[in-house]
């Protein structure tokens, strides 16, 4: 299970994927803000000025949980990392996230969890576990964002794991409305209204109902029928690309 006692780095796909983990963040700054760290790694990389905002915007969702700003890292200030393209840098992820972890000591790592919503969500994943089998010292911890359904009337599913995967998640249980910080993050990004219009139901739902966030340690590359997942139907990425990549790694 997560120790929020522990020195921990969250893994980041994009600028405003920490609403998906809001209070497990927020708990782990009640208990050692000065040991946890914040990695981002795609960006648009098409308008300055919209980076410039959008980078804004994150600072204040992490402020909303508590986060300190020093410990806040962008990937892009380092080498580029496109937006459905995080797999292509795989190998300079890799090491740069391998140093990182060596400097600042961390105990344990967050990242989104591997489903077949997000091509960058998945890559990430996956480097994440190829660290974490490295490194025997270091424990990984994966959470749902979004993926292609648990039932059939929904296309998509949000902070739930895929049912194929219900077996290798536990819960870990809050107090009330832990997930509000959630709805307020989504508020913060007016540069990704569009997008979070569309999974403002499921935060408002899971704001006013919800105790508990799920979480894993375990990947299975199997429990994701790709056919009928986000990557291959609305991005078209193909499984092998991300695999292909990840695989390179040495």
């Amino acid at each position: 299970m997560v120790d929020y006692h522990k020195k921990t780095l969250v893994i980041l796909p994009h600028l405003d994927d920490e609403f998906a983990l809001a209070p497990l963040i927020k708990k782990i700054n009640v208990f050692s803000k000065k040991e946890l760290y914040i990695i981002y790694c795609a960006e648009r990389n098409q308008s300055k000025e919209l980076d410039k905002k959008r980078r804004r915007e994150s600072v204040k969702s992490l402020k909303i949980l508590g986060c300190n700003v020093e410990n806040i890292t962008y990937l892009n200030d380092f080498f580029k990392v496109d937006d459905l393209k995080l797999h292509e840098t795989s190998m300079k992820i890799y090491i740069f996230l391998t140093g990182f972890l060596r400097e600042k000591n961390i105990d344990q790592i967050i990242t989104l969890n591997f489903e077949g919503g997000h091509p960058d969500h998945d890559s990430l994943a996956l480097i994440t576990r190829k660290i974490s089998n490295t490194n025997i010292n270091i424990n990984s911890f994966y959470v749902p964002a979004y993926n292609g359904g648990r039932f059939p009337i929904f296309p998509v599913s949000v902070f739930q794991p895929l049912k194929s995967q219900d077996k290798y998640f536990y819960k870990e249980h809050y107090g009330c409305f832990p997930w509000f910080d959630a709805l307020l993050i989504a508020l913060q990004y007016k540069s990704e209204r569009r997008a979070f219009m569309k999974l403002m139901p499921f935060i408002i739902f899971k704001a006013i109902f919800s105790r508990s966030i799920y979480i894993s340690q375990k990947i299975n590359i199997e429990s994701v029928n790709w056919k009928n997942s986000l990557c291959l139907r609305r991005y078209s990425i193909d499984r092998n690309d991300i695999l292909g990549k990840i695989d390179s790694i040495q």
